[in-house]
């Protein structure tokens, strides 16, 4: 009885000490998220300004003859998966990588060669355990996410797209939508689709002069755009990550608030019994003696 009320004890403390590793987790991802967000609203700004001096631009350009915006017929599928570099995310991960799965296998049924470049630890080993093909994977990108490795990211993938035949290029990853909202999508960043929401109120006419030209300033805001449009879908993938991780620790949290009430019930019944065993013992050996 006593061994079994000293493991009980041990069991309870350690549940303790795990409860306290899942609430600072929690807070922490809970922080994260807060300079995430922030990031990804100034990302956003920037964006929807770009996107306007574009299509600002486009309106006396043709910019669809460019090569980032060509619809191609032919060519390889490039599909980029972001998860994270940690676990202890509930199924965040695991949603990306059903989705990669499902998506290559449309494709595969429609005869498409794809072409997998991965951002994630996770996403990383699962693919190659399951024998897919990896052209390029950025380790540890995602816990220490800078603009600078988005720019780099984009210029890859630009790169790529000018010089070899491939159709399209897609982000799979959790889309942050709000912190209550976040949803697993495809996302086509190649060939390029401006899209810029209109303004209620029609602007006047203005007419611009562009200097140096108009061809120049595009293809110079361009390389921003698109480096930018990376970057957010990191950030919201990240973001995602986190909201993921502050879920799951709540849930360990409370779980482990349940085991604790639930062990020291137990321990309680068992302190009760053995109280109970040596009061009937005391009880019986008086009664013998009075005999």
């Amino acid at each position: 009885m006593a061994e079994n009320l000293i493991d009980l004890k041990r069991r309870i403390n350690s549940v303790k000490n795990t409860q306290k590793i899942t609430r600072a987790m929690k807070t922490v991802a809970a922080a994260k998220l807060r300079k995430n967000v922030r990031k990804l609203n100034r990302t956003e700004r920037f964006m929807r300004k770009i996107e306007y001096l574009l299509d600002r631009v486009g309106k006396e350009l043709d910019y669809d003859n460019f090569p980032l915006f060509e619809k191609r017929e032919e060519g390889e599928v490039v599909i980029i998966a972001l998860s994270s570099d940690k676990g202890l995310c509930g199924a965040f991960n695991s949603h990306v990588i059903k989705r990669v799965e499902n998506y290559y296998k449309d494709l595969e049924q429609n005869n498409e060669k794809v072409l997998f470049i991965t951002a994630g630890n996770k996403v990383y080993r699962d693919l190659n355990k399951k024998g897919f093909a990896i052209e390029k994977n950025h380790k540890s990108m995602m816990s220490d996410l800078e603009f600078s490795d988005a720019v780099r990211l984009s210029e890859y993938l630009q790169e790529i797209y000018f010089n070899k035949d491939i159709k399209k290029v897609v982000f799979i990853y959790t889309e942050f939508i709000s912190s209550s909202t976040q949803e697993t999508t495809v996302k086509q960043i190649f060939p390029l689709e401006i899209e810029r929401e209109e303004n209620e109120i029609e602007e006047q006419e203005i007419e611009y002069i562009f200097e140096p030209s108009l061809q120049e300033i595009f293809e110079y805001i361009l390389p921003k755009y698109v480096s930018s449009l990376v970057y957010r879908i990191l950030l919201g993938s990240i973001a995602s990550e986190h909201v993921a991780r502050m879920i799951a620790m709540d849930i360990a949290t409370k779980n482990a608030d349940d085991m604790i009430k639930s062990l020291t019930l137990t321990m309680n019944k068992l302190r009760q019994a053995s109280i109970t065993k040596e009061l009937l013992e005391i009880i019986t050996a008086t009664e013998a003696l009075k005999v």
